[in-house]
């Protein structure tokens, strides 16, 4: 809990957040991790207008942190898999 201290010093949390929650859900982050967890939240809590960091922000930027980002690809499956076939075939030729 100490490093995320560190990283919401000058950022606007919800009085409502527990720092100790949330070091929990984030155990094995590096502490550049936890510094990009907060810097998505509060990109997030800009986003929509607000002027704190809480729960539903940090979620998405947890969430973010450790599946990724969404992907929108314009290319519909099959498509990806005919051109991913032809990846895959091309060194066997």
């Amino acid at each position: 809990r100490p490093f995320l201290d560190g990283h919401v010093k000058k950022k606007p949390m919800q009085t409502a957040v527990d720092l100790g929650l949330v070091a929990r859900r984030t155990i094995g982050f590096s502490g550049a991790s936890l510094a990009n967890l907060m810097n998505e939240a509060a990109i997030v809590a800009a986003r929509k207008d607000k002027t704190e960091i809480g729960y539903e922000e940090i979620d998405y930027a947890i969430d973010r942190i450790t599946v990724g980002m969404q992907k929108q690809s314009r290319a519909s499956f099959p498509a990806r898999q005919r051109l991913g076939a032809y990846h895959e075939a091309g060194p066997a030729v």
